[in-house]
């Protein structure tokens, strides 16, 4: 199937398109595992292109017929307070359009993510996972270290599962 898309980097102008993908794709996806009333105050805030993502060069769209269909990326910043540690990537706002599920598109942007990383000398990538996307991030190599509470704002928390995937080893020194 993925000859029926392309990916390429996103661009600043694509951020209508891509909170478009991530709305369509949080707002259908998290229902199964999130209580209605967090998802009513959460799904405004997540749901939203991070122009700093659109301008890294790290963050990645997947388009079809000239339509995006799935976005996602990494940063070497974390999305908690900016911290990271040297080495470190985290994955950023990965989501694919419900109705081109189960295609490939997934697993592309996170492959594009991880040779871009291990391209720029980052030895692992951290993730701040959603519940639902838990299994994906595992089938792709990632370990689940523990289940966390994001703040989104005061008084409103996120159920989250911190991850971790290792892209490179580095040689011990002779």
């Amino acid at each position: 199937m993925r000859d029926s898309f392309e990916i390429r980097i996103a661009r600043p102008e694509d951020a209508r398109a891509v909170s478009s993908v991530i709305s369509a794709s949080y707002s259908v996806l998290l229902v199964a595992d999130y209580h209605p009333k967090i998802l009513a105050k959460a799904l405004p805030r997540i749901s939203v292109a991070r122009p700093e993502l659109l301008a890294s060069g790290t963050y990645f769209v997947a388009e079809a017929q000239g339509r995006l269909i799935g976005v996602g990326g990494w940063t070497d910043l974390s999305p908690t307070r900016g911290l990271t540690t040297a080495g470190e990537g985290h994955m950023r706002h990965l989501a694919v359009h419900p109705d081109h599920l189960r295609l490939g598109v997934g697993r592309a942007l996170a492959e594009a993510s991880f040779a871009s990383a291990s391209e720029m000398g980052v030895q692992a990538l951290r993730c701040l996972s959603t519940l639902t996307a838990a299994p994906f991030y595992q089938s792709c190599g990632f370990a689940r270290l523990q289940e966390i509470e994001m703040t989104l704002e005061p008084g409103l928390y996120f159920p989250a599962v911190e991850m971790r995937k290792v892209l490179a080893q580095v040689a011990p020194a002779a």
